[in-house]
């Protein structure tokens, strides 16, 4: 688990945050989970003190987000946060792939313009 800054939605600012690390690339990039302190969010997977091998959240319990995942670059870690316990860990991954093999929802109908514009002219 890392601390690093993540940006808001309207990309312009940054917040500083826990995260959960999944994997690590060769090219100093890691892909990781962001962590929460607020519940009620879909796919949210609980996490206390005693869920960590080495480390601990300043606040318990937070929340990891498998449902968002994000590459940072390993130049933007602020600082290591400690390590989760290997049952948790898995519990992350199974949630994972879950989201991923969940069925997408069927796509909306193609718009008009679409339409007109694979049209020969």
């Amino acid at each position: 688990m890392i601390s690093v800054p993540f940006p808001f939605s309207d990309t312009s600012t940054t917040k500083k945050g826990p995260a959960l690390v999944i994997t690590e690339s060769d090219n100093n990039n890691i892909i990781i989970c962001p962590i929460t302190s607020k519940p009620g969010r879909d796919y949210e997977i609980k996490l206390e003190d005693q869920d960590f091998r080495v480390g601990k959240l300043n606040l318990s319990p937070c929340y990891i987000r498998p449902n968002i995942i994000t590459t940072v670059d390993k130049s933007n870690v602020i600082r290591y946060v400690g390590k989760l316990k290997d049952d948790k860990l898995h519990q992350v991954i199974s949630t994972i792939i879950e989201i991923i093999e969940k069925p997408s929802s069927p796509l909306p109908p193609a718009s008009k313009a679409w339409e007109r514009s694979k049209k020969p002219k």
